[in-house]
C-alpha cells in the first residue's frame, strides 16, 4: 500500500467515526427542544427550532408544549393498555419546525414498541402533515392520508390492508372482527350507501368538499378524487416507520409546502392571518397490536385507519411554521436575473430574501444548463452566471469578472433496505467505487436491462452477458465494500441509479472520477473483470474512458422488452426503464420517496407517447422493507432532504464521505486553470480529499449599467460575509456547502471592489440591451440563447479536444475565456491553510485508525483481510 493510500484510508475512517458521532441519536426530556447541532454537509442533527415530545404526556398545542388532551388512564380499554405498554417512554424528536419548505425533517425515536418487520403485523408509526388552525390540532379530514390505498404494505402473513386508508369497519353486535367502536364519530365519516363502513372524507384546504375515492365517479366523472390531490407517486405519508430492538427508530419526513400538496396549501398566504404563510401540522399515529375494539389476533395485524377516532386520538402533533411559497421582495423591486448551475440553488433560495432588504434588488435565480448559462450573458438576459468552469462563448461575448462564491460536492444519495434475519432494516453506510458506478451507469448487469429481472418478460439474453450477475448487488467487489448489504427484498426493478439527462461540466467531473482507476478504464475499453463481466458493448464503443470525459449519461442499448401482457408493438425501452430526473434535485426528491425506477406493468388504459391507448403503468414507490433507490445529485439536495450519501471508494478498500473534513482537504488541493479558477480534479483530489468537490463561481458581465454593476457587487460582498455562516435561518448558508476560506472570500470581496470600481467610472462601453428586451432563464437542459450575440469583446473558441458536436447556439463550458480575471484565485494563496489542514486531517486521523484497531468493525476488518482478493487492479 502507498503512503498516500495508507494516509487516505485513515482519513476516510476518521471522517466515518466524525459522521457517526454526529448520528447518535440522545434521548431528551419531554416537552424541551432539542440541542441544535446540525452538520454542516450532511444536514443531519437537531436545528434551534427542534421540538421532543413523549407520547405519554399527552397531545400538545400549537406551541409545541402545552399539552391540550391528556392520555386516557391505564385501564380504560385493553387497546388503550396495549399501547401503553408499548409506548409509554415513546419520545420523539422532530428536527426543525420553523422556516420550513420542500424538505425532509429528520424524525428521531426512543422508547417504541419494536417492529416484527417480518409481518409488520403492528407495533410502527404512521406519520401524515395536515393543515389545520386549531388549537387543538388537526381534523382527520384536513390530512394527506391513503395515497397508497389500503394496500400498501407488502404482501405477507399480515392481514393489515386497511392501515393505509381512510376507511375501516362500523363495528356490529356481536361481531369479533377488528372494528373502531368509536366511529363514525361524525355523519359524513360514513359512506353514504355503506353503512356498515366509516370512511374519513379528504376536505382540501380552502373548500368544504368532501372527497372519499381514489377512482373516478362513474356518475359525476368531473368530480375530484383523492388523486386529484394526492397519490402514490406524489404523497409524503409514511405508512409504516419500524422501531428496532432497541426501542430507536429514524426516518427523513418529506414536508411538502402547497406547491408540492395543493390539497394542504402549506406556506401559501393565509388570508386568515392577514396573508402569512399557512402553519401546519406533522401528525404520528402510534400503531400497537390490537384493534380499538380490544380484538388481539396478531397475525392478523392492525387493520383500522389511522385516521379513525380511537388511532387518532393517540396521535403526536407538531405544529410546523413555513417560509412563504410566494416572492418575499417588493413587487416594484429591481429585478436582477442569476443564472447556471443548479448547485447554488438552496443557497440563492436562502439568501434572496437578505439581499433584498440589503441592497434593494431582487436577485432572481434560475438553473440553467452550461450552454444556456454562456448564450444568457452574451444577449445580456443575465447579469451573472454561476458556473464552475470558465465560460467559453460560441461567439462573441462579454468581458467577464470571476469571484468565489461556494463550495458544495456531487454525492451519490440512498435509501436502501436490506433483509436482516426474517426482516429488514434501512442501510445507513454505502460504498461505491468507480468500477461499480461505470458498470451501473452502462447497463452492464442483466437486471439493468428491461426486463432484465422480472419473469413476465419476453427477455433474450445478449450474447456479450458472460455472467450470472443481475444487479450491482450481487457483485463481489459491491460485496467487499458492503459485506452486509445484500439484495433487497422482492427486487424486481432495476438497480441503477438515476441521474440527469443533461450535459454539463458537473457530469464530467463524475466520470473523471470514474476513469481514475485504471483497471476501471481497462474494463470501459472493454476487458473482462476478475469475474468475466464485460462491459455492455453498446456502451464500449462510446470511448467513456477517454478523454474529454462525457457530459451526460446516455441510455446507449437499444433493447425494446415487451412483456407479456402488452401488445407486440409495446415494449419497454431503456429510457422507461431507467427514467431520467429531471435535475439533480429532482433525483433527490425521487430517492426520498424510494422511487426512481421505471413501468412494470401494462395499463390498458394509459395513454402512449404517439397518443395511442395502452402504456406502461406509473409505478408506485416501493414499499418499506423493499426501497432500493440511489442518484447522483449533489450535497445541498441530499441535505435538503434527509438522504445519507454513499462514500468514494477505491479498490484497495479507502473510501472518503463527503464532509467539512474531505471537502476542505480537497479546496486545499486545487489547482487553477489559466483564468485563475480553481478545480478540484476529481482523480487527485488530495490526501483525504473528497473527489467530487465542486467549487462555484459567480461569472459577472462588466458590460452592465452602473446600477447593475453595483447590484453584483452588493451579492458578492454578501456571498463573502453573512451569507457564509452556516445554518438553515433565512439569509445563511444551507447544509450541504462548505463556508468559503478566508482566502477565496478574500478575493470575492477583491471582485466585488472590481464591479463598485467600474461602476463609478461611468456607464459600460457596451450598454446592456433594454431588460424589456430579457428572455426568462430557462431552466431546460435544452434551451440554448437564441438572440444573436452582441458586439462584444471576443472569448477564446473552444478547443479541438472539446465534446465532439456542433457548438450550440449561446456557447459551451469548456476553457477559459479572454476577459478580466479580476476576483479570480491563484492556487498560492492557499498554500498556508493546505498545510494546517493536513496537519489537523493528520492528528484528527490517528484517533479515527485507533477506534478502528480497537473496536474491530466487521466491514473494516473484511476488508483488510480480502484486499488482496481484489476485482481490478489499484489506482495508481
Amino acid at each position: 500500500m502507498t503512503a498516500q493510500r495508507y494516509v487516505r484510508r485513515v482519513v476516510g475512517a476518521a471522517s466515518a467515526l466524525v459522521l457517526a458521532a454526529a448520528l447518535t441519536i440522545i434521548p431528551l426530556g419531554p416537552g424541551r427542544q432539542a440541542v441544535a447541532a446540525v452538520d454542516t454537509i450532511s444536514g443531519f442533527g437537531n436545528t434551534a427550532s427542534a421540538v421532543t415530545l413523549t407520547w405519554a404526556d399527552g397531545i400538545t398545542g400549537v406551541d409545541n408544549r402545552t399539552i391540550v388532551a391528556p392520555r386516557e388512564p391505564s385501564g380504560s380499554s385493553d387497546f388503550f393498555d396495549d399501547l401503553s405498554a408499548g409506548y409509554r417512554d415513546l419520545t420523539v424528536t422532530v428536527s426543525q419546525t420553523r422556516n420550513l419548505t420542500h424538505q425532509g425533517v429528520q424524525i428521531t425515536w426512543t422508547g417504541g414498541a419494536t417492529t416484527d418487520t417480518s409481518s409488520l403485523a403492528g407495533n410502527y408509526l404512521q406519520i401524515m402533515q395536515c393543515y389545520g388552525d386549531a388549537g387543538t390540532g388537526p381534523d382527520p379530514k384536513h390530512c394527506q392520508w391513503g395515497g397508497y390505498g389500503p394496500n400498501s404494505l407488502p404482501a405477507g402473513p399480515a392481514d393489515n390492508r386497511l392501515q393505509g386508508g381512510r376507511f375501516g369497519n362500523i363495528c356490529q353486535p356481536g361481531s369479533r372482527q377488528r372494528c373502531d367502536p368509536a366511529e363514525p364519530t361524525e355523519p359524513d365519516h360514513q359512506y353514504p350507501g355503506r353503512e356498515t363502513e366509516y370512511n374519513i372524507p379528504f376536505t382540501p384546504v380552502n373548500t368544504d368538499l368532501k372527497i372519499y375515492n381514489t377512482t373516478v365517479d362513474p356518475n359525476d366523472p368531473t368530480a375530484p378524487t383523492l388523486r386529484t390531490f394526492f397519490q402514490a407517486q406524489s404523497t409524503n405519508e409514511v405508512p409504516v416507520a419500524a422501531t428496532s430492538a432497541d426501542g430507536t427508530g429514524q426516518l427523513s419526513f418529506e414536508v411538502q409546502t402547497g406547491r408540492e400538496a395543493t390539497g394542504l396549501g402549506c406556506g401559501d398566504p393565509d388570508a386568515a392571518a392577514g396573508g402569512a404563510p399557512r402553519s401546519c401540522w406533522l401528525v404520528i399515529v402510534p400503531r400497537g397490536q390490537r384493534s380499538p375494539n380490544g380484538a388481539t389476533q396478531q397475525w392478523l395485524g392492525v387493520s383500522e385507519s389511522a385516521l379513525s377516532a380511537s388511532n387518532w386520538a393517540q396521535r403526536l402533533q407538531v405544529r410546523l411554521s413555513f417560509l412563504p411559497t410566494s416572492t418575499v421582495c417588493p413587487q416594484d423591486t429591481v429585478q436582477r436575473q442569476l443564472v447556471g448551475t443548479e448547485l447554488v440553488a438552496n443557497m440563492m433560495t436562502s439568501w434572496q430574501p437578505a439581499l433584498c432588504r440589503s441592497s434593494g434588488a431582487v436577485y432572481s435565480f434560475g438553473p440553467t444548463p452550461d450552454v444556456t448559462s454562456a448564450g444568457q450573458l452574451a444577449i445580456a438576459a443575465a447579469d451573472v452566471a454561476f458556473t464552475t468552469q470558465p465560460v467559453v462563448f460560441a461567439g462573441e461575448g462579454p468581458p467577464l469578472v470571476y469571484a468565489p462564491v461556494a463550495v458544495t460536492g456531487l454525492t451519490l444519495a440512498f435509501r436502501v433496505d436490506v433483509p436482516v434475519d426474517a426482516g429488514f432494516q434501512q442501510v445507513a453506510r454505502l460504498g461505491v467505487s468507480p468500477q461499480l458506478l461505470a458498470k451501473a451507469l452502462t447497463q452492464s448487469y442483466r437486471g439493468d436491462l428491461p426486463g432484465g429481472i422480472t419473469s413476465s418478460a419476453i427477455f433474450a439474453e445478449p450474447e456479450w452477458m458472460r455472467t450470472v450477475r443481475e444487479t450491482i448487488a450481487d457483485d463481489p467487489l459491491w460485496r467487499l465494500l458492503n459485506p452486509d448489504v445484500g439484495r433487497p427484498k422482492n427486487l424486481v426493478e432495476t438497480m441503477a441509479p438515476m441521474t440527469t439527462a443533461d450535459q454539463s461540466a458537473v457530469n464530467r467531473a463524475v466520470w473523471t472520477w470514474i476513469q481514475s482507476e485504471p483497471g476501471t478504464r481497462a474494463w470501459l475499453r472493454g476487458q473482462p473483470d476478475a469475474g468475466d463481466m464485460v462491459i455492455n458493448p453498446n456502451y464500449q464503443q462510446l470511448g467513456l474512458a477517454d478523454s474529454p470525459p462525457s457530459a451526460g449519461y446516455p441510455r446507449a442499448d437499444p433493447m425494446c422488452t415487451r412483456k407479456t401482457d402488452a401488445p407486440e408493438d409495446k415494449c419497454v425501452t431503456s429510457v422507461t426503464y431507467i427514467p431520467y430526473a429531471h435535475n439533480l434535485e429532482d433525483a433527490a426528491v425521487h430517492v426520498q420517496r424510494a422511487f426512481t425506477h421505471g413501468g412494470q406493468g401494462w395499463d390498458v388504459n394509459g395513454i402512449a407517447p404517439d397518443g395511442s391507448a395502452g402504456w406502461w403503468e406509473k409505478p408506485a414507490p416501493k414499499p418499506v422493507g423493499q426501497r432500493a433507490a440511489w442518484a447522483v445529485t449533489a450535497a445541498p439536495f441530499s441535505a435538503r432532504y434527509g438522504l445519507p450519501n454513499s462514500s468514494l471508494c477505491y479498490s484497495d478498500g479507502a473510501c472518503v464521505a463527503p464532509t467539512v473534513a474531505s471537502l476542505s482537504a480537497a479546496v486545499a488541493a486545487a489547482e487553477p486553470d489559466d483564468a485563475g479558477l480553481l478545480h478540484v480534479d476529481p482523480a487527485n483530489p488530495g490526501l483525504g480529499g473528497y473527489p467530487l468537490t465542486q467549487i462555484v463561481y459567480a461569472a459577472i458581465r462588466t458590460n452592465q449599467d452602473p446600477a447593475g454593476l453595483r447590484d453584483s457587487a452588493a451579492l458578492l460582498e454578501y456571498a463573502a460575509g453573512a451569507g457564509q455562516i452556516s445554518g438553515v435561518e433565512v439569509g445563511q448558508l444551507p447544509p450541504g456547502y462548505l463556508p468559503l476560506p478566508d482566502e477565496l472570500r478574500d478575493k470575492t470581496r477583491a471582485a466585488a471592489q472590481t464591479l463598485r470600481d467600474l461602476a463609478a467610472a461611468g456607464p459600460s462601453p457596451s450598454p446592456t440591451p433594454s431588460a424589456s428586451a430579457r428572455p426568462t432563464p430557462s431552466a431546460s437542459p435544452t434551451s440554448p440563447g437564441t438572440a444573436t450575440p452582441t458586439a462584444v469583446p471576443s472569448s477564446a473558441a473552444p478547443p479541438a479536444s472539446a465534446t465532439p458536436g456542433p457548438t450550440p447556439v449561446g456557447g459551451s463550458v469548456s476553457q477559459p475565456p479572454a476577459g478580466l480575471a479580476a476576483g479570480s484565485t491563484p492556487h498560492d494563496d492557499l498554500g498556508v491553510i493546505r498545510w494546517v489542514l493536513v496537519a489537523a486531517l493528520v492528528a484528527g486521523a490517528v484517533g479515527g485508525l485507533t477506534g478502528l484497531l480497537l473496536g474491530h468493525p466487521p466491514a473494516v476488518l473484511t476488508i483488510l483481510r480480502r484486499r488482496v482478493q481484489l476485482i481490478t487492479g489499484g489506482r495508481s
